[in-house]
């Protein structure tokens, strides 16, 4: 009985602390609901947005690729560096 409650004690306790491990980011989407991925170096997307059909949006041109939409020139070039995206460059179309 006594080993079978330090096994409980022991199992709750690894799953308690390892849950802080999980890898989560802090959001931060663009209008379409995706984001540059840094430790990637990848574009992905979490839940769908629809982009308002009245602003003016720029997207990330890198390697014949485009990803997008960001809400300023700043935010899409810091996407861009911030996934060390050599050569890439921001432009209003897709």
């Amino acid at each position: 009985m006594k080993k079978l409650f330090s096994i409980i004690v022991f199992c709750l306790l690894f799953f308690t602390l390892n849950i802080n491990n999980l890898n989560a980011h802090p959001g931060r989407t663009g209008p379409s609901g995706c984001h540059m991925s840094y430790a990637a170096q990848g574009y992905h997307c979490h839940k769908a947005k629809t982009p308002d059909p009245f602003a003016i949006y720029y997207y990330v041109h890198y390697r014949g690729q485009s990803h997008g939409p960001y809400s300023s020139y700043n935010s899409c070039m810091a996407a861009a560096r911030g996934a060390n995206l050599t050569g890439a460059y921001c432009t209003t179309y897709k």
